[in-house]
């Protein structure tokens, strides 16, 4: 099975929610499924667009706001076209 993870943020960034998705990817790896993870726009650690962190790779979405970033709904908008062209 192959499975695409779209996610916020990512370790090495410390959360909860990193820490409990870097352990449901490697349950899921266990399982001999095919897993692939990008990151949006929100995960703001400074680093290269791919990033290998404790045996998992991360694609990283880059991000130049611009004035969007000021406007509501707008920005949102941007974000997910960022995502968007990341992914194709």
């Amino acid at each position: 099975m192959r499975i695409l993870h779209v996610l916020d943020h990512s370790i090495p960034l410390h959360s909860g929610y990193t820490f409990r998705t870097a352990a449901i990817l490697r349950e899921q790896r266990k399982l001999g499924w095919d897993t692939h993870h990008v990151t949006s726009v929100k995960h703001t650690a400074p680093g290269p667009l791919v990033e290998e962190v404790d045996g998992l790779i991360f694609h990283r979405t880059p991000w130049s706001p611009g004035a969007l970033e000021r406007v509501p709904v707008l920005r949102e908008r941007a974000q997910m076209h960022a995502l968007e062209q990341r992914l194709l």
